[in-house]
């Protein structure tokens, strides 16, 4: 059994997805020249089932779709925008549109790769992957719901995108959570809900916490976690009756979690408060740590707080 406390979130998801992919030699994990720590084992005790494809993700994912079209369970991993904005195309016509068994893992969302400029910010590739047919999105918050992936994308034959962090987080939910729902209810409250997806799920509930000390309002924060299929009867469910919501959002607003959430809203007759926080249609040519730049951007828990609070 694999222990995904103080785990790294890359390794929350390659350690489960190593001890099935021994046992199982159908499974063949491609790198775009990026690696894991957990991957090593797997290259040392499967090295005719893991292949670093180099600085040529448009290759990784033809590949990819070969060798899922002979049946084999195939992982296509490499940094957010290489593995989507990059090979958009190749993702689009070569694996979605013939329903192949590839899971691409992608790595760095939003600003994780800081540093490196916009030519590695993770803040356009969920919005460019929605648009895919025929591909099931998944966004890991925490290292429960990464395990679940890993797990979920091994026994369930789909084209699947599947963003996962780097760095160490805390569980938002335990192992025992019904993640096959596709969103949770990480803090409770009934006044208003704050909506967010990936890693900036961390950073509502500081918020939450915070607004409710200088207000009498409870404060819930939800997690959207499979993007796509969109959860739409379980987000109502939690939703209704709640007179604020919120979305945040660490990438573009456009066609982003913020406009998913306002489409269930407005679809199915709901109409509470509504605001989203998320990046303009800009780009980011700032360079600093990932929490510099949510800062500049307005995503840090305190700008969260004041730009909620300046609206009320």
């Amino acid at each position: 059994m694999v222990s995904i406390n103080n785990t790294d979130m890359r390794d929350a998801f390659f350690e489960p997805l190593v001890e099935i992919a021994l046992k199982n030699q159908n499974i063949i994990i491609l790198s775009a020249d990026h690696a894991a720590f957990s991957l090593i084992k797997f290259q040392k005790e499967a090295p005719d089932r893991y292949f670093n494809i180099g600085i040529s993700e448009q290759n990784m994912m033809g590949l990819a779709a070969g060798l899922a079209s002979k049946e084999k369970i195939v992982f296509a991993y490499g940094i957010s925008p290489f593995v989507s904005l990059r090979v958009l195309e190749q993702i689009t016509l070569d694996i979605a549109a013939l329903g192949l068994n590839v899971n691409i893992v992608s790595v760095g969302s939003g600003f994780t790769y800081s540093t490196d400029g916009p030519s590695h910010h993770g803040i356009q590739d969920i919005n460019a992957v929605m648009t895919v047919p025929n591909l099931e999105v998944y966004n890991s918050s925490d290292p429960s719901n990464t395990k679940y992936f890993a797990e979920l994308a091994t026994r369930k034959s789909s084209s699947k995108y599947i963003r996962i962090e780097k760095g160490i987080l805390p569980n938002l939910l335990p192992l025992s959570h019904d993640y096959d729902t596709g969103v949770a209810m990480v803090k409770n409250g009934k006044d208003m809900i704050l909506i967010s997806s990936g890693s900036i799920v961390h950073e509502c509930c500081k918020a939450a916490y915070e607004i409710e000390k200088r207000t009498n309002k409870k404060v819930g924060v939800i997690d959207i976690y499979r993007l796509k299929p969109f959860p739409h009867k379980k987000l109502i469910k939690l939703i209704v009756g709640v007179s604020e919501v919120v979305t945040i959002e660490e990438g573009l607003l456009s066609c982003g979690v913020g406009s998913l959430v306002a489409t269930c809203l407005l679809e199915n007759n709901i109409r509470p408060k509504f605001l989203r926080i998320g990046i303009n249609d800009m780009f980011c040519l700032k360079y600093g740590s990932r929490d510099y730049l949510r800062d500049e951007f307005g995503l840090s828990s305190n700008k969260i707080v004041n730009r909620i609070l300046s609206r009320n």
